[in-house]
Formats: structure tokens, C-alpha cells, sequence
């Protein structure tokens, strides 16, 4: 594919909204005269709909990037690159896969990489659909062609190994677009993995040529005074546990915030007490940290004071550490008393939506249920949690702050609501000694330095300081106040600012810089996804796909996927037939609730067997036929476990 308009264009997909932070997703695109056009995307996220929509996550529109069995595509993404694992810049992922979408190589730091992949296995993707992963680092440059080449650098941020990227077009061999992507990031130091370095970053940016700056607005409006080291964290933690040393301790992490959740290890280690680590995206991000100890992280070997990381399984302060996914609660309060007891739990933003409610907000609904004679609290959960208690005797430390576009109202409601119960309650910062977690993003003051040190040090420095050239400061990641915040903290003599939002566009070209406005907010469309297990068990096969507009309300379905896991063999027939037919019967569940059945596709992943690991995709509507009229069907066998080839998707 060739154009006739030549140079680099930014497009922001998501990540610059209206309101509400998430989705962020930056499409470069580049083109040179008799040249192919190419094209990567920075960060490809999902968005966390508010907790009155039944949407599990909403992603843009990315149809038109991708090959898909859906529509035609004019230009594929040709690379993906992912500053870091959390859900709002890795989300989209995991749905795109499971809809079958072709994804092109997706590079990221080994961190982020390993977390990928744990999603993709905990969303049961089949193999063929998961993107071929590259690990790369500060040092590498990949090069989509000789005039588009990207290069990683190290930031600072709340989980590990996270990225920025410096991306470089040229045209006729000269620079026209060098582009800074901070990605999520702040300028302090972190317990383990990279993270920024100020000398480092120097060397790193003193060969490039910049023209923009891409900076993370999520913090513009904080001050100097909210930040706080690992160190720091790590003593004001233990100082608040020891203030209440009868008291059971909850504290609530976000999920990947890798960073986060050692503090709450090391405070637990230095007090003695044994750690139960409570839901499956904390246990999982343990799992990963606990197999960098086993590489022997060297960061993390001096965090815990371990010589030799590779029989280490943290069995002395965390409880099942070797196989967290086996800790039984019951058996855990059990054995250890209120102030033996430390628990990291899920619920940091307290999560709301009801069946999904987070253990947090769950234990903020105590004073809605009922007790049975052992004192234990009667019901599933529906209000209040089904085995933790609430009492005087219990201390939380809410280390997430709230961010009010997402969780402000909701989250003082659950303060008062744990308040009312008994506990001591400290939020995080309201006292110089209750600072026990610091932001993972830069605030104001972090944001001027980090844009001096690339303006100062970075190959057209020389041009940039006496004004002979200007460097455009973009502002990404934010709400509309956010990134106004941004705007406004950046405009001077050396720099030009541009708000930008979803579907706005950045065109580069040898006369220089525009911004071209895109649709209006109330144009625009999500697709927005629902997940749900049909095992019951967490691991997600069931996908819907619905075309939503800004207010996550539906226009459409566009394709519902209800995937199936088989063995091959005659020993496993009467589990196939019994997983095949629970496949139907949730479609069918689908189909009396509105979806068409022509959008409704059954995949089979068959595994073991002579063929090996295979995946067979059927009309949903042609499996329900056969099914309905096996005694009429010559192909009655045409979907049971050693049933002939699929369709191969619709």
C-alpha cells in the first residue's frame, strides 16, 4: 500500500477522554514517497466502564488495524509496542485475540511480556491467536523499516519493567518526527526492575532527535509534597501496623502494581506476621515476582534479604507461597490469630458491579447480612463478605488514593460504610507518617524535569535552546481536565502545546505541524466486552462483543465467542460431550437474551491426540441444527469429540 501524502501522523485511539482514564492507544503511522506505508501502535488498553454498565471493559474500534474475520482491512499494524502490563494499556489484548483478530509482534519488557501471556492463558486464548511476544530493553531499537525505527528506555512506575519509547521517522535519510512517548511514569527510584535513571536516560536521548514530547497526565495537578520512596512506604506501613499490633491487617492493592505489593511483603516480613495474598490477579502478579526472586533479581534479593533467590518461595511470611493458587482462607484463619494476620486483598478502586464485587467492598456490607449461630456470616456473599469479618479489632490500610472520574463518590461511600462497622481506617496520605504508597505517575514538577532533561540533553539540543527549532509538548493518558492541567503547565518561549483527544490527529510533515480535529466525543464508539467462565472457576471463555456509543449504551452485537476445551482420546468422552453441551446451552442462554444466533461462533480446542493441539471454529446456528436434528443428520457426529474438521470461523 502506497500513499500520496507523505510523512508521519499520530493518531490517539483512545486514552484522551471525554471522561474517565483508560484505553490509551497512540497509532503511528509513516509514510515516504514510493515507499509502503507503515504503521505500530503504542499501548493497546481497555477502558474500566462505570459500575452501573454490565460491560466487564470497552476498547476502541480497532477493526480497521487488523485482519479479522469480520470486515476488510486496508493496512495491518505492522508492530505493537506496550509500555506496561496494566489492564488500561495492555486490555485490549486479550479481546482482540479472543474475537480472532491477527495480531501482528507485540514488543514489550520481559515483565510485561510474561504478564501477557498469563492473560492470554487465564482468558483460555488458543495459541494460534496469541501475538508473537519479543522482550526488549533500553539499548534496542527495532526497526519497522530504515525510516521508522522505535527505541525503548526505562521508567519508574508502580509495576515492573515498564517503557517509555522514543520513535523516529525520517524522510529522504532526514529527521522529520522524533517523538518521546513517556508512557505511565514517574522520576523516583523503584525497588526492583530498571526504572528511570537520570545518567542513563542522558546517554540514552543524546543521540536522538527530538521534535514532540508525549507526556502522562494522570497526576498534572499534584504537587511536590505526595511523593514518597519504596523505603518510605515500607517504614510508614510498619510504623501504622505496630500502632495496632492486636488488630488483623487488610491492605488493598491494584492487582499488577507489582511495585505496591512488595511493600506490603517486606511490612509483613519486618512485623512479624504471615501474609495471605486473596484474589487471583494479586496471586497471579505473586507468582511472577516470586519467579524473578528465583532468577535471582538482584533488587529483589537485597528487598528481602535473601542470598540466593532460587529455592527461596517466601514460605516463611506468606502463607502456601509455593502454590498461593491452594491457600484455603478458612484454614488460614484458623491457624493464625487477628494479630498474626496480614491480608492483600482486591478492591484498591472498590470495584462495584454486582456479582463482581471486590472483596473490599464486599466487608463494606457487613452491616446488611446476618450471622448463624457460630458466628459466621449466612449467604454468598451478596452482602457483606462470605468469610472475612469486620470488627474493632480490624485495621485497613486503603493505600489508592481515589481518582475521581473513576471512583471518587464510590469510594468514600465504602470508607464510611467500613467505618460505620468499627475498624481503624487510614487512607493513604492523610498524615506525613500514613504515606504508604506513592503514585505511579509523575506529577508536575517530575513532568518539568523529565522535559528539561530531554530538551537539554537529547541531539538537537543546540536548536531547541536557542529557539531555532520548537518542541511540541502533548499531553496523553488523562481526562479532559487532566490533560487541559497539562496544556496549561507546559506553554512557553521553547515549547508549543497541543490538546489533543480521541480521534484527534498529529500529521508531521517537512513544512511542519498540524493537528486535525477527529469525530466529536458523541461520534465516537466503543466496543465494548463482556467475559464471564462457564466453569465458574474465573478463567474466562465467553466473550460478547457489542458496538456501544460514548455512554457504553448498545447500538449492536457484533460477534459473541463461547470457547470449548477437549481432549483427544476415547477415555474423555463423556467430559467432551458434557463441556459441548454446556457450550450450547450457554449459547443458547446468549440467544434468548437478545443475540443473534449468525453472530454467535462455537470454538473448539482440542488438545492431546495424534494432530496435536487444535482449534476448530463453528456457526453456532449450524451446531444447534445438527443437535436439534441428529436423528435426521447424516453429520451427527460432525461436533462430538472426534467430530470431522470446523468451518474455520464463519
Amino acid at each position: 500500500m502506497q500513499k500520496e501524502n507523505n510523512g508521519t501522523s499520530i493518531e490517539f485511539l483512545g486514552g484522551n477522554n471525554e471522561y474517565r482514564i483508560g484505553a490509551n492507544s497512540i497509532m503511528i503511522e509513516h509514510t515516504e514517497k514510493g515507499k509502503e506505508v507503515k504503521r505500530i501502535i503504542l499501548d493497546i488498553g481497555a477502558l474500566f466502564p462505570p459500575d452501573w454498565v454490565h460491560y466487564d471493559a470497552a476498547i476502541p474500534d480497532m477493526a480497521k488495524y487488523f485482519e479479522n474475520p469480520y470486515s476488510e482491512v486496508e493496512k495491518p499494524i505492522d508492530g505493537l509496542f506496550i509500555t506496561h502490563c496494566h489492564e488500561d494499556h495492555i486490555g485490549a489484548l486479550v479481546y482482540l485475540a479472543a474475537a480472532k483478530y491477527k495480531l501482528p509482534n507485540e514488543y514489550s519488557s520481559g515483565f510485561t511480556r510474561d504478564f501477557i501471556l498469563s492473560q492470554m492463558q487465564k482468558n483460555n486464548i488458543p495459541t494460534e491467536f496469541i501475538p508473537n511476544s519479543v522482550a526488549i530493553r533500553q539499548g534496542n531499537t527495532v526497526n519497522i523499516t530504515d525510516n521508522f525505527k522505535i527505541s525503548p528506555f526505562n521508567v519508574s512506575h508502580s509495576t515492573a519493567g515498564a517503557l517509555g519509547f522514543h520513535v523516529l521517522t525520517t524522510e529522504n535519510g532526514k529527521n522529520l518526527f522524533g517523538g518521546v512517548f513517556s508512557g505511565d511514569y514517574h522520576l523516583g527510584k523503584v525497588p526492583f526492575g530498571e526504572g528511570f535513571d537520570k545518567e542513563a536516560y542522558k546517554e540514552f536521548i543524546s543521540d536522538k532527535f527530538v521534535s514532540h514530547i508525549f507526556v502522562d497526565s494522570t497526576s498534572a495537578t499534584m504537587s511536590a509534597d505526595n511523593v514518597v520512596t519504596f523505603d518510605q512506604a515500607v517504614e510508614n506501613t510498619v510504623r501504622e501496623v505496630k500502632k495496632h499490633p492486636e488488630k488483623q491487617v487488610f491492605s488493598a492493592v491494584i492487582a499488577r502494581s507489582v511495585q505496591n505489593l512488595a511493600i506490603d511483603l517486606k511490612a509483613a516480613k519486618e512485623t512479624g506476621r504471615t501474609v495471605l495474598i486473596d484474589g487471583k490477579g494479586l496471586r497471579q502478579t505473586f507468582n511472577i515476582l516470586q519467579s524473578r526472586v528465583r532468577g535471582n533479581d538482584p533488587k529483589l534479593l537485597e528487598i528481602f534479604g535473601i542470598e540466593d533467590g532460587k529455592n527461596f518461595d517466601f514460605n516463611d511470611f506468606v502463607y502456601k507461597a509455593d502454590n498461593v493458587e491452594s491457600a484455603d482462607v478458612y484454614k488460614y484463619l484458623e491457624k493464625y490469630s487477628p494479630s498474626e494476620r496480614y491480608m492483600i486483598i482486591s478492591g484498591a478502586f472498590a470495584e462495584d458491579k454486582e456479582g463482581r464485587k471486590s472483596s473490599l467492598v464486599l466487608m463494606s456490607e457487613q452491616n446488611k447480612v446476618s450471622y448463624d449461630g457460630n458466628g459466621k456470616v449466612k449467604g454468598k456473599g451478596l452482602s457483606g463478605h462470605p468469610i472475612f469479618t469486620v470488627d474493632s479489632n480490624t485495621l485497613f490500610m486503603l493505600r489508592q488514593r481515589p481518582i475521581e472520574s473513576i471512583n471518587g463518590d464510590k469510594h468514600r461511600a465504602m470508607v464510611n460504610r467500613l467505618l460505620a462497622l468499627g475498624p481503624v481506617v487510614v487512607l493513604n496520605g492523610d498524615t506525613p507518617d500514613t504515606k504508604y504508597q506513592r503514585t505511579g505517575h509523575a506529577n508536575k514538577s517530575e513532568t518539568e524535569e523529565f522535559i528539561k532533561l530531554t530538551i537539554e540533553n537529547c541531539a538537537n539540543s543546540k536548536d531547541l535552546l536557542s529557539g531555532k527549532q520548537k518542541v511540541h509538548i502533548v499531553a496523553i493518558h488523562g481526562d479532559v481536565e487532566q490533560l487541559k492541567a497539562n496544556e496549561e503547565n507546559f506553554k512557553n518561549e521553547q515549547t508549543e502545546t497541543m490538546l489533543c483527544m480521541n480521534s484527534d490527529k498529529i500529521t508531521v510533515t517537512p513544512e511542519g505541524c498540524e493537528k486535525i480535529s477527529g469525530k466529536s466525543f458523541d461520534e465516537q464508539k466503543w466496543i465494548c466486552v463482556e467475559a464471564s467462565s462457564s466453569t465458574g472457576f474465573g478463567y474466562n471463555d465467553i466473550f460478547v462483543f457489542d458496538l456501544c456509543d460514548k455512554n457504553f449504551v448498545k447500538i449492536d452485537n457484533l460477534y459473541t465467542v463461547v470457547n470449548v476445551n477437549v481432549k483427544a482420546g476415547r477415555r474423555a468422552v463423556k467430559e467432551n460431550i458434557y463441556q459441548i453441551n454446556k457450550a450450547l446451552d450457554k449459547a443458547y442462554e446468549l440467544e434468548e437474551q437478545g443475540i443473534s444466533a449468525s453472530n454467535i461462533e462455537i470454538r473448539r480446542q482440542i488438545r492431546g491426540g495424534k494432530k496435536g493441539h487444535m482449534v476448530e471454529s463453528y456457526s453456532y446456528s449450524e451446531i444447534k441444527n445438527l443437535r436439534d436434528n441428529k436423528s435426521k443428520s447424516k453429520n451427527k457426529g460432525k461436533f462430538n469429540r472426534q467430530g470431522g474438521k470446523g468451518r474455520g470461523g464463519r
